[in-house]
């Protein structure tokens, strides 16, 4: 491929593919409340796929470097787009919570092979085609779920079919755009169990790995629960779309100012104060009423995440040896990706066990971030 203009077509290949699978988000947790889901259940069919993909996305790349980038995407997408439509057919709440744990796994096959395909694109621009894929990939966030919900105001069952029409798109794009290429079958597994061991070694990448994960294993929870309580107070779909939505927006314009920030007062200050926060906004969930509040909330919850969950990654980016960094932020973003699994499977036995409201799991959310609060205060700075 060329490079210059090829990425950029990779990009809007990203956009299409990444918005697809956004659109329907706020309209599950309608349908699954139709289809006679308590409120367990609807954050289960939000959360499955946090779960499914922490548990294979590590192992994923393995068969990108087998079978080829390309092949993989296209095996992905297609999968997720015949879930998406089997969706509509769906009788019972959970038909589409296997749905929903068949589309994570086919996100945690063309998620790896996605991005080793953009450095591969990106040939001496790596940088550059990285910050066009992310671009485009936060585009979609943003925009998907307020579409979606748009959508879902015609009909419940409209965004299935975008979904499915633009995954097709997006797929028909990358095998006219993108030449198979194949890695090496067996480097990336063993490498990736070597750098783990690297990290183990260094309990200051252990303790921004952990600060990484705090945030993740948040993350992860709150997106997987607070669909539930918008539906158990009310929320129309549009509304649900908001407040994922507003997150995002807000986590996205905070990255930038935090990181310069972080260059001028150190890391470890903004990490402390985003902890502290993000604790604060978290337990203040368990309080709201209404949907301007739980918006509110979610604004405000960006700004915390921003934070802690970059300066995870820039202490990481301060501590690791310039020799095969790409490979140990590899293992790094697997350390703090285990909060996918965790967070939501903690917050879900909690609930399941306790017979507690959906409520009383937001202060357990705080938990990870209280403790990582004194790791990270008796910690030496990183910023050189």
């Amino acid at each position: 491929m060329r490079e210059g203009s090829d990425i950029y077509l990779l990009g809007i290949a990203t956009f299409v593919t990444f918005l697809s699978a956004q659109l329907i988000k706020p309209i599950l947790p309608t349908i699954a409340d139709r289809l006679g889901a308590g409120d367990l259940d609807i954050a289960a069919i939000s959360g499955i796929p946090f779960i499914i993909l922490g548990l294979l996305q590590i192992f994923a790349g393995a068969l990108a470097d087998r079978y080829g980038r390309r092949r993989m995407i296209a095996l992905g997408s297609l999968l997720a787009a015949t879930s998406s439509i089997l969706c509509v057919l769906a009788w019972s709440w959970k038909q589409l919570l296997i749905l929903r744990g068949l589309g994570a796994a086919a996100d945690a096959i063309v998620g790896p092979a996605l991005l080793a395909l953009v450095a591969e694109v990106g040939g001496r621009e790596k940088g550059k085609a990285m910050g066009v894929f992310r671009s485009c990939q936060g585009w979609a966030l943003v925009l998907g779920p307020m579409i979606g919900g748009a959508l879902g105001s015609l009909s419940l069952y409209t965004p299935f079919y975008v979904d499915f029409g633009l995954t097709i798109l997006g797929v028909s794009l990358f095998l006219f755009l993108v030449p198979e290429v194949r890695g090496r079958s067996g480097e990336e597994a063993s490498s990736l169990l070597q750098s783990l061991k690297v990290l183990k070694q260094e309990p200051a990448l252990v303790k921004a790995a952990f600060l990484g994960f705090t945030e993740v294993f948040a993350f992860a929870a709150l997106f997987s629960l607070i669909p539930a309580l918008a539906i158990d107070l009310g929320m129309s779909a549009m509304e649900i779309a908001a407040l994922l939505t507003a997150e995002t927006i807000t986590f996205t314009i905070t990255n930038a100012f935090v990181g310069a920030l972080s260059d001028r007062v150190g890391r470890k200050p903004i990490a402390v104060m985003g902890l502290i926060y993000s604790s604060v906004n978290l337990a203040a969930f368990f309080l709201v009423e209404d949907f301007l509040q739980t918006l509110l909330l979610m604004a405000l919850y960006g700004i915390g995440a921003s934070s802690v969950y970059l300066m995870g990654s820039t202490m990481a980016a301060d501590l690791l040896p310039e020799e095969g960094r790409a490979t140990l932020f590899g293992a790094f973003d697997a350390l703090m990706d285990l909060g996918l699994i965790v967070g939501p499977s903690t917050c879900f036995t909690f609930l399941a066990t306790s017979g507690l409201p959906l409520r009383y799991s937001f202060p357990l959310m705080a938990v990870p971030s209280l403790i990582a609060l004194p790791l990270i205060l008796w910690m030496e700075e990183t910023k050189t």
